[in-house]
C-alpha cells in the first residue's frame, strides 16, 4: 500500500512522514505529515461499512449543513475528482486536515453541548441521511447474531435480555450522531465533531446515553453526568419532547447492554467488528459494560433526578 500515492490522490504531495494510528476500532487512521501541514488519511472499513459511498454521501451532507456554524464544527474532507473520497485498489479513502483540541473550562459541558446541538442542527436541517449499517442500535437483532455464533449463551447475558425489554417506539426519530463517546469530541472554541461514519436516524437517548457510558467507567461520576447533562440540554435548545426527555435514562441501559453484546459476539465470532480487539479484550470489554450496567442500575433514581431537574 503505498500512502504517498493515495495522499496525491486529494491534492496532498511534499509529504515529510506517516505513521499509522492505532487506536481506531474499525477503519485504519494514518497522519501524514507533509509541507502544507498534518493530515488524517483514512480507509473506510468495508466488512462495517457495506455502502461506503453511503457514508461518504451523509459526511458531504454534514459538511454542508455545518459549513457556516460557529458553534460546533466537523471535519473538512478533502475533494478528489469532485468527490470527498478516493478508491484505490479497491477501497475508500478520506482525507481531512488534522483537527487540534485545546484547552478550555468546563470541558464535559461543552462535549454535552456540542452532541445536543449535533442533534438539533442536523434534526431540523431537512438532510436526507442514508442507513450506513442494517439494523444498528437493534438490540434484537445483535442479540439474535450472539445466537448464531454462540450455543450456549452466558446467564447474564440471557438475563441482560430481560433487562432491556423496552423500546424507543413513539419517540420521535431524530438525525443522531450514532456513536456519541467524549473522545469523539475534540474541545475546544468552538467544537469539533469527529467519526462521522454512523450518523443515522435513532433516539436522542441513543447518543445521550453513549456520552454517558463512555465517561462513567470506573462506576456512576454524579458530577460528570450532571455536567454532560446540562451542556446536551443547552445544546437541544428545548427541541426534545417530554417523551425525549423521559427516555433518556434507558438510552444509557441501552447502548451499554447493546455494546456488551456486540464485544461478546466479537469473542466468539471469526469476524470481528471491533478489529483493534483481541478474542481474550472482547471477552474482558463485555464483561466491563456488564459491570458498568448494573452501576447505572444502582444509581438510576440520581441519574434521573439529573435529567428532571
Amino acid at each position: 500500500m503505498d500512502i504517498e500515492r493515495i495522499a496525491a490522490l486529494f491534492g496532498v504531495t511534499g509529504i515529510c512522514g506517516i505513521s499509522e494510528v492505532g487506536t481506531g476500532h474499525i477503519n485504519r487512521t494514518f497522519i501524514v505529515t507533509a509541507e502544507s501541514g498534518r493530515y488524517v488519511l483514512q480507509s473506510l472499513n468495508r466488512s462495517v461499512f457495506s455502502r461506503p459511498e453511503a457514508v461518504m454521501s451523509n459526511i458531504a451532507q454534514i459538511g454542508a449543513v455545518f459549513a457556516d456554524c460557529e458553534d460546533v464544527r466537523v471535519p473538512r474532507f478533502l475533494a478528489c475528482n469532485g468527490r470527498n473520497y478516493a478508491e484505490s485498489d479497491g477501497e475508500i479513502w478520506r482525507m481531512y486536515a488534522f483537527c487540534k483540541g485545546s484547552a478550555c473550562e468546563g470541558e464535559l459541558r461543552r462535549i454535552g453541548h456540542a452532541y445536543g446541538t449535533f442533534i438539533r442542527v442536523m434534526s431540523a436541517s431537512g438532510a436526507q441521511i442514508q442507513p450506513v449499517i442494517e439494523g444498528f442500535h437493534d438490540y434484537g437483532r445483535y442479540f439474535a447474531r450472539l445466537a448464531e455464533v454462540c450455543a450456549d449463551i452466558p446467564p447474564e447475558f440471557m438475563t441482560l435480555r430481560e433487562r432491556l425489554n423496552f423500546s424507543f417506539e413513539g419517540v420521535p426519530v431524530r438525525i443522531i450522531h450514532g456513536d456519541a463517546k467524549t473522545d469523539n469530541i475534540l474541545v475546544g472554541e468552538p467544537c469539533i465533531v469527529l467519526d462521522l461514519d454512523t450518523v443515522m436516524l435513532g433516539a436522542a437517548a441513543l447518543d445521550y446515553g453513549d456520552m454517558v457510558r463512555s465517561v462513567c467507567t470506573h462506576g456512576v461520576d454524579v458530577k460528570a453526568v450532571r455536567e454532560l447533562t446540562e451542556g446536551f440540554k443547552s445544546g437541544l435548545g428545548g427541541f426534545l419532547t417530554d417523551a425525549e426527555k423521559v427516555s433518556l435514562f434507558s438510552g444509557i441501559l441501552w447502548v451499554t447492554g447493546e455494546l456488551a453484546l456486540r464485544y461478546l459476539t466479537d469473542y466468539y465470532s471469526e469476524e470481528r467488528y471491533f478489529i483493534g480487539k483481541t478474542r481474550e479484550q472482547c471477552l474482558i470489554r463485555s464483561q466491563e459494560l456488564l459491570g458498568q450496567l448494573g452501576s447505572f442500575l444502582e444509581a438510576e433514581q440520581d441519574i434521573r433526578r439529573i435529567i428532571e431537574n
